[in-house]
């Protein structure tokens, strides 16, 4: 895989908005998350022609959502490329991206929830990119955690970090008018191990269950020859699907081998799940994965600190991490960025 440097104070961040029109639409928490990355990261900004465009001319101009990714990873200036905000349409890019063009001049992508589908593109195709804060979800909002603040601060300096929970984490709906406005924070319970006998080593690979749907079966989706040796990462979205429609996805993952192959499976908190749809999502994941596909061996660890949660890690796709079930620790090899 090809690691990125890590971004430094100074860094010049590029900010795209390459699915939904959050800015234009809510510009005080688009505005937040760019006062975060100036103050606390020392990043300068940079936007680009569509950045800020209404989310109707978004949806009409796809190539020029491309163009400013393009433009952004050309820039010998630009240090790191970070989405705005997640959406519904980011596969709509992958045709049009020029991997030739990228490689050739790598550095670090930040998003999350509909950022998956260029994320994972990218690092099938050998680039560690990384599932994490955008602009307006998760930046805007780091503020009023200090302890994952201090986690990003390490992590992006290049620092080796361990995956350990953040001590309190928000459920419910953000008030998208206000940038300080959060649902009442509660203590973290941790996470949740449902089965493994043995730590494993594997590289990270995933995003967010939805768009990873709208992925399966096209040419963007790995070979069967893929899944050896990976930490498949799954989380569900702000629409919350049901455990019932979470079993009906992955036993599709179970059809195509993948359960049998993987070092580990991780999954992220449910947004909005109710204790007993916790339970209840927990019990049916290792249904699928050992019970009908007959992995049984595979670690397998929930309601980690990823995807639509507050806070939310940094998870580096491309890189190598330890699934401990015995000690119940998740490490990272190394440094996620060089």
């Amino acid at each position: 895989m090809l690691v990125p440097r890590a971004p430094r104070p100074g860094s010049l961040a590029a900010v795209l908005s390459p699915s939904w029109g959050g800015p234009q639409a809510f510009p005080a928490v688009f505005d937040a998350g760019l006062a975060i990355l100036k103050k606390d990261f020392g990043f300068r900004i940079r936007e680009y022609p569509s950045t800020r465009q209404s989310a109707a001319w978004l949806d009409t101009h796809p190539k020029d959502r491309v163009l400013d990714f393009h433009a952004a990873f050309a820039d010998p200036e630009v240090d790191l490329i970070i989405a705005s905000v997640g959406g519904n349409d980011a596969v709509r890019l992958l045709p049009f991206l020029d991997l030739e063009l990228i490689r050739a001049n790598l550095k670090p992508v930040f998003g999350h929830s509909d950022a998956t589908a260029f994320l994972t593109w990218l690092a099938q195709n050998g680039l560690t990119t990384y599932y994490a804060n955008s602009v307006m979800s998760g930046f805007a909002q780091l503020g009023q955690f200090p302890e994952a603040l201090a986690w990003y601060q390490r992590a992006m300096a290049g620092e080796r970090v361990d995956f350990t929970p953040f001590p309190r984490i928000t459920q419910g709906t953000r008030n998208w008018t206000s940038p300080s406005e959060l649902p009442a924070a509660e203590a973290n319970p941790g996470f949740s191990w449902v089965q493994g006998k043995m730590a494993t080593r594997g590289q990270l690979w995933g995003g967010c269950f939805e768009v990873l749907e709208m992925l399966k079966g096209s040419r963007f989706w790995p070979g069967s020859d893929f899944w050896a040796g990976k930490v498949l990462f799954l989380e569900t979205s702000e629409e919350k699907p049901l455990p019932k429609q979470v079993v009906y996805w992955l036993r599709n993952y179970g059809l195509q081998g993948v359960f049998g192959q993987l070092a580990a499976l991780w999954m992220g908190r449910p947004k909005d799940y109710t204790s007993e749809q916790r339970a209840e999502l927990r019990r049916v994941v290792q249904g699928v994965v050992a019970e009908e596909w007959g992995a049984t061996d595979v670690p397998i660890v929930m309601d980690l600190d990823f995807g639509h949660t507050d806070p939310r890690w940094i998870v580096p796709l491309g890189a190598e991490v330890v699934t401990d079930p015995v000690a119940q620790r998740l490490t990272a090899v190394e440094p996620f960025f060089r």
